[in-house]
């Protein structure tokens, strides 16, 4: 649903402004939902967590934006199967880091990759014509 809306209304609006307006809403949202999840303390003041949080805040800014810019030009169907490609390659950077991914969550990542493409297939079946008997 989000790659039709932003296919939709990315041509019509201001980048910078519905990037900005994504990546309020989503914070704002992971905030208000810290106490459900049972995060209920901020972490202490370092500076090495500003940095990061400052280079992870800038990098999310960067790739939506340039997700919200290209879809000005890639259609729908297209860019959802591009973003099938996503879990594959975080299991493969993964691996290379080390990460052990357990077989069932292997399997659910295949199927939500065969999942996406099998959606985007585009078969044309045959079509029976039927003679009609004339009485």
């Amino acid at each position: 649903l989000e790659i039709i809306f932003i296919s939709y209304f990315a041509g019509k609006v201001n980048l910078r402004r519905v990037t900005i307006i994504q990546l309020g809403v989503a914070s704002l949202l992971s905030f208000a939902i810290m106490p459900i999840v049972g995060e209920h303390t901020i972490p202490a003041f370092s500076w090495s967590l500003v940095l990061i949080a400052v280079a992870l805040g800038l990098a999310s800014a960067l790739i939506q934006f340039v997700m919200n810019w290209a879809q000005r030009v890639v259609d729908p169907s297209r860019a959802a199967i591009i973003y099938a490609g996503e879990p594959v390659w975080a299991g493969i950077i993964g691996r290379i880091a080390g990460e052990r991914l357990p077989v069932i969550a292997l399997f659910g990542g295949a199927l939500v990759v065969l999942g996406v493409l099998v959606s985007e297939l585009k078969i044309k079946l045959p079509i029976k014509k039927n003679k009609r008997v004339r009485e």
